[in-house]
């Protein structure tokens, strides 16, 4: 970048000694011309290269940087609480990747050429013009801060308008993520052409954004020009005043001016630069802002490995709240090794809170509670080694748009194709994967969308079972299916269940009622706990829910 600035300033140190030599009356012999031509071709040529160079490894250098800034913000994403996921959109995330990167690496590239290759120009160019003549360097030096100060006044309008913007396209990229994912909803309910007014008023609200941005670039060019032709215009009067007046000779005047006009394009960059930092400065922020996100949930100090569960679980909480509402109050439960331990209760009275607990999708604040297992505090232990022994099917089913294999190795991803068959035929899901024009390597669309409900969640039962972890959480994994399709899971779940501890929240009472013991939440609260029969026999809270869904069928003696 400094050779490339080099060699475009070049001409303007020469103008002088070309412009006296023709002035002074003799005529050079040709052969000075066809030397002084050669050195111009020599100069563009290694002009060309430099520029070729730079260009080059300044982009390598700049698109390295955002590759690497790209994959470190994927990882904290991924290293993130369910919280903080819980709070954002996924379409202000996903544009975090995308708009505001590419801003960032556009700013990137501008930050790197901006003080090597531009600044060294305007420097080495003002230099001639201050060793050509002193008296029109005094003046361009008055007019030049103006030129600076209205570069930094557009630069802060930029930045103001550009957060805005990248705020407003990740509300447009969220918008479009729920329309299409919730394409079914929307078409039969017949609303596509509110989803396209919605759509409409978003991406107009962008598009003046937009709009306002470009004018800022648009306006600023035109007042930079003109300041240059004011300030060209002032030059070329006061060089003719100094020429008439013997105080420099017309090669000095020629070089001074040749340097000047040639200053106007590194100045309109630097203009540019500018307004593409505040712009990835806007942008970095919003990057910055995840980046530096504290993770609460992390391996504290001196953490130790857990080891696999001998005798029981642990979960006693005091309190614990959520979005400043106290969710979970005075919770104390056993859940011994080999056990099935349900969970029941109304919609809201905190049953997949308390489960989340488990794999510390939630931390207990210190002095609210302590969840052990085998009395080990699960907050001592390494995320790896806790989140190692449990394992998770719930309700809203996560497939990747990927092969059957692939889905079901998800937790162990080298396990053999032996213990993928086995998984599969224990969760009851051989036979309908067999049928597969491509077995095991049928790829199963966007969220297994090729698969029926009853599919989907055998899958995710068998990717549990590839797992092979001792503790098994279950939130509502039936509820969603139809009678035939509960059969069929509720068969592939008691096989998963088998030798494992599990923790099962339910809706339908129908699937607990063989667990070891039933908890009932209400409020947050455990108010009744016992088997099945028990507590029916009670007539509490669960006697009322055991109504409410089998009213039309008589409880059994």
């Amino acid at each position: 970048m400094v050779f490339y600035a080099l060699f475009t300033v070049a001409p303007a140190k020469y103008m002088k000694d070309i412009v006296d030599a023709l002035g002074s009356g003799k005529v050079p012999e040709q052969s000075r011309f066809i030397l002084v031509g050669f050195g111009i071709v020599l100069l563009f040529f290694f002009k060309g290269i430099t520029f070729f160079g730079q260009n080059y490894l300044m982009n390598s250098m700049g698109q390295k940087i955002i590759m690497e800034l790209r994959e470190k913000l994927f990882r904290q994403i991924l290293m993130l609480p369910v919280e903080f996921h819980n709070k954002q959109s996924t379409g202000d995330l996903i544009s975090r990747f995308t708009t505001d990167l590419t801003s960032l690496a556009e700013a990137v590239k501008t930050a790197i050429s901006g003080p090597l290759r531009d600044l060294p120009q305007i420097l080495i160019l003002l230099g001639i013009m201050g060793y050509r003549s002193w008296q029109l360097f005094l003046l361009t030096l008055l007019l030049l801060p103006v030129a600076g100060w209205l570069i930094q006044t557009f630069g802060q309008q930029n930045q103001l308008v550009t957060t805005k913007r990248q705020s407003k396209y990740g509300d447009l990229t969220n918008l479009l993520n729920e329309t299409i994912t919730g394409i079914r909803i929307v078409q039969a309910f017949g609303m596509e052409g509110y989803e396209a007014r919605r759509f409409k008023a978003e991406n107009h609200r962008l598009f003046r954004y937009f709009l306002h941005s470009v004018k800022i670039g648009s306006y600023s060019f035109p007042i930079l020009e003109l300041i240059g032709g004011i300030c060209g215009a002032s030059v070329l009067t006061f060089g003719g005043y100094l020429i008439i007046h013997g105080q420099i000779t017309g090669g000095d005047f020629a070089s001074f001016i040749v340097a000047f006009f040639m200053m106007n394009e590194p100045i309109k960059k630097f203009n540019g630069f500018t307004l593409k930092i505040q712009e990835g400065m806007a942008s970095a922020n919003r990057i910055y802002e995840i980046l530096q996100t504290e993770n609460p949930i992390r391996d504290r100090s001196g953490s130790v490995l857990l080891e696999p569960l001998q005798k029981e679980i642990r979960i006693k909480v005091e309190r614990f709240d959520y979005g400043g509402k106290a969710v979970l109050k005075d919770i104390d439960l056993v859940l011994p090794k080999g056990s099935i331990t349900a969970l029941v209760g109304a919609s809201g009275s905190g049953k997949t809170t308390l489960a989340n607990l488990l794999p510390r999708f939630f931390d207990v604040p210190d002095g609210m509670g302590v969840i052990t297992i085998d009395g080990v505090d699960i907050r001592s232990a390494t995320l790896n080694s806790l989140r190692g022994q449990i394992a998770l099917v719930t309700q809203e089913i996560v497939l990747f748009n990927d092969t059957v294999r692939n889905n079901i190795s998800y937790g162990k991803i080298d396990c053999d194709q032996a213990a993928l068959e086995h998984a599969a035929k224990v969760a009851y899901a051989y036979d309908f994967i067999t049928k597969f024009e491509n077995g095991f390597d049928q790829e199963i669309g966007e969220k297994g969308q090729l698969l029926s409900g009853g599919q989907r969640q055998r899958l995710s039962i068998s990717r549990a079972l590839i797992k092979d972890a001792p503790i098994l959480i279950l939130d509502e994994a039936t509820s969603a299916l139809d009678t035939e399709s509960e059969k069929e899971v509720q068969a592939a779940i008691e096989n998963l269940m088998k030798n494992r501890t599990s923790l099962v929240i339910a809706h339908r009472l129908s699937t607990v009622q063989h667990a070891d013991i039933i908890h009932v939440l209400k409020e947050g609260r455990i108010i009744e706990s016992g088997s099945h029969r028990e507590l029916l026999e009670q007539k509490g809270e669960y006697y009322r829910l055991y109504q409410l869904q089998f009213r039309d069928d008589p409880i059994e003696d």
